[in-house]
């Protein structure tokens, strides 16, 4: 796993057949440094990271003085990366940007290998993506190029196009070469590949071209020989011919990939101000067109390119399938089902979700990230049951509703999360932003979908917040919360006083920690221990480390530990763990129950182990940072006597900071399927609340 800073707090090791093959599985948190709940300002919630891997490559500036530059490619690339990062969540360390003077072939290549081919974290299936936005250009193809007779060779430009190297001339990486790069990558991960090119080739002759060949990403080559373009080929590309249906890139037979260019042969790829119209009506189809439905033939037919002169072109023989094979548009745990009943809407999240009357829903078509998804209808909850709700919409609708997916967006939650704004003299204008985004007691409002209200005193508030340069400082004051030694979080933001998301993260770990049933129909009747295992044997040994549901242990880097559940409530049970994490406002998933089981994992009058690798749960590691004394986290257990997803308690890091253990991901456009009930049974539920202080021994 790569690091992202200091880890701490709680790691899941899985069952291996010995102690020294156990794979451990780090939650990263960051403690009184950086939250991993925040990075730039934007906080992630219950996504599942994107399987997706870029090379993304813009280049404007060339280093030959024969060839123009250009004025959007970069600005382009920078787009595309904001695209799978912000829609499809896919983390910071699986996208590779190069730009102009970083674009070098050596470099390119390198990177091809290094962050595709070779990265052991790419799986066979998962979605590689290679863009590029930059010249392109074409020269009359050497006797027997692609072993097919072809008679022009197309090329990439890269920075160092057409310059002296040590090896001759710099020739780019052209048709052949990409061929052969992508045979290569698609033997070794799959062909769930997409090329995308936003540049042109052989521009047709005419004066408009020449009077506008300052907005073509296509440029002429001067110097490039024969023997160039043979140095400079991929290695093994000679081993490899070119089916040849189709000249250069624009092979359509093509098994090893599906590519998107940006014009058909003799065509001009067109760029201005506001970028390469290619990738501009792109980034505007993602907005206008659901993508996990539509394929790349589609989408390139209906791609609104402003230019009567310029069509895109979708090639390969699994041109049909779905954009990147549909690999990033996953399930979204934040979506619930939703089913039409006869006068109302029945929504499958409850009290046990931390559901209220008054709670708000946004209703939608599907429940796939990343995927245009628009609000149908806005609902609010009236009637609330353990495990499910119904909701009506405070104003006529215009058409009866399908069955669809909800998301929250009013928790309503109703004792406010206070916040105390700090304030110095070097940040009173920022103080001054935040103080009047942040309603006060008289005002209604909320910040991120919950109550919160500004107050004048920190020892009335449950966090301060203050305004650092592009840091939010917030300060914990619950003293449940407290009980770690660092008591700051940082979370960095472009700026602080318009990017409320980490307030919203505190809030909303603050609403499940302390939220519990007031009726406690199960909490006398069930316990939670926790006990260290053997690495050798993986059973638990020694004493139970919980006491009042508080438990001190020292600082152990080799020390696994395995939470016990008993069940004394006369009901069978099912059980859902959660480690809290106040360092950086994470809540994952420890244990969740796998819903084709079909008996309750906690029957009454009986022990449930988590951590000893039955019914797939993992062992626990907790450790501190370095340098750090303690630290306190929490065992978050909610339990119910049916069966019900509970994924949308979950508030993971953000990309860049590592992967969270999620909950099975159900058939995206299909209700869960809930364990078979032999008999009706009552609907309770409860949760229970463990501290767990690490500290660092003498």
């Amino acid at each position: 796993m790569r690091a992202a800073g200091a880890n701490t707090g709680l790691r899941h090791v899985r069952e291996a057949s010995t102690a020294a093959a156990a794979l451990h599985r780090g939650v990263r948190t960051h403690l009184g440094t950086v939250g991993s709940a925040f990075t730039e300002g934007r906080v992630q919630l219950f996504r599942m990271a994107s399987r997706l891997f870029a090379l993304i490559i813009g280049i404007d500036q060339y280093k030959s003085g024969d060839i123009w530059n250009l004025t959007s490619c970069v600005d382009d690339a920078l787009n595309i990366k904001r695209w799978l990062l912000s829609d499809l969540n896919v983390p910071r360390d699986q996208v590779c940007l190069l730009l102009d003077e970083k674009a070098t072939k050596r470099t390119i290549e390198d990177k091809f290998v290094s962050h595709l081919v070779s990265n052991p974290a790419i799986q066979p299936g998962d979605a590689i993506l290679i863009y590029f936005a930059g010249h392109g250009t074409s020269v009359v193809a050497p006797e027997g190029w692609c072993k097919n007779n072809a008679l022009h060779t197309q090329i990439l430009c890269s920075y160092d196009y057409d310059t002296k190297g040590k090896g001759g001339r710099v020739s780019g990486i052209s048709d052949w070469s990409m061929h052969a790069m992508l045979h290569d990558l698609c033997q070794a991960k799959g062909d769930n590949i997409t090329l995308l090119l936003d540049c042109c080739f052989s521009p047709a002759r005419s004066r408009l071209n020449t009077l506008t060949r300052q907005c073509t990403r296509w440029t002429p080559t001067t110097k490039v020989t024969t023997d160039d373009l043979y140095a400079g080929l991929w290695p093994g590309a000679q081993a490899l011919k070119v089916p040849g249906h189709g000249q250069g890139f624009y092979q359509k037979t093509a098994t090893t990939h599906v590519a998107l260019l940006a014009s058909s042969l003799g065509e001009r790829a067109m760029e201005d101000k506001e970028g390469g119209r290619f990738t501009v009506a792109l980034l505007e189809a993602k907005d206008t067109i659901q993508l996990h439905r539509t394929s790349c033939a589609e989408l390139a037919a209906h791609l609104p390119i402003r230019e009567d002169s310029q069509h895109v072109v979708c090639i390969g023989q699994h041109r049909k399938r779905a954009m990147f094979g549909g690999a990033p548009f996953v399930s979204d745990s934040r979506f619930v089902p939703a089913t039409p009943t006869e006068k109302n809407i029945r929504i499958d999240a409850g009290a046990i979700h931390g559901i209220v009357e008054g709670t708000v829903f946004s209703i939608h078509e599907h429940n796939y990230s990343g995927s245009l998804n628009p609000v149908l209808a806005t609902l609010h909850a009236f009637e609330v049951h353990p495990t499910w709700c119904l909701a009506r919409s405070k104003f006529p609708l215009h058409h009866m509703l399908d069955a669809g997916w909800a998301r929250i967006t009013h928790w309503n939650n109703k004792t406010p999360f206070r916040v105390h704004l700090k304030k110095t003299c070097s940040s009173f204008m920022q103080w001054w932003r935040l103080h009047r985004q942040l309603p006060s007691k008289k005002q209604e409002g909320s910040v991120g979908g919950f109550n919160v209200r500004r107050v004048k005193k920190a020892c009335q508030a449950d966090i301060s917040v203050q305004a650092v340069d592009q840091h939010i400082a917030i300060e914990r004051h619950d003293n449940l919360v407290r009980n770690g030694r660092s008591s700051v979080v940082y979370a960095p933001v472009k700026d602080p006083t318009a990017d409320l998301s980490a307030i919203d993260a505190a809030a909303r770990f603050h609403l499940h920690l302390h939220r519990r049933n007031s009726l406690a129909p199960l909490r006398d009747h069930v316990s939670v221990k926790l006990y260290r295992l053997d690495r050798d044997s993986w059973k638990i040994h020694g004493q139970n480390h919980l006491v009042d549901g508080k438990a001190t242990i020292a600082h152990d880097k080799g020390a696994l530990f395995a939470v016990s559940l008993e069940n004394k409530s006369g009901m069978d049970l099912w059980p859902y763990l959660f480690w809290m994490d106040a360092g950086g406002y994470n809540i994952s998933s420890v244990y969740h129950p796998d819903p084709s089981v079909v008996l309750p994992p906690l029957p009454d009058g009986a022990q449930f182990l988590i951590g000893t690798g039955s019914a797939g749960s993992e062992a626990l590691a907790f450790h501190l940072n370095d340098g750090e004394t303690s630290n306190t986290g929490f065992l978050k257990l909610f339990i119910s006597t049916v069966y019900v997803p509970m994924g949308i308690v979950e508030q993971g890091p953000s990309a860049g900071f590592g992967d969270v253990n999620r909950v099975p991901i159900t058939p995206v456009g299909s209700k869960p399927s809930s364990p078979i009930a032999t008999e009706p049974v009552k609907e309770l539920w409860d949760s229970l609340t463990a501290a767990v202080t690490i500290v660092r021994g003498d």
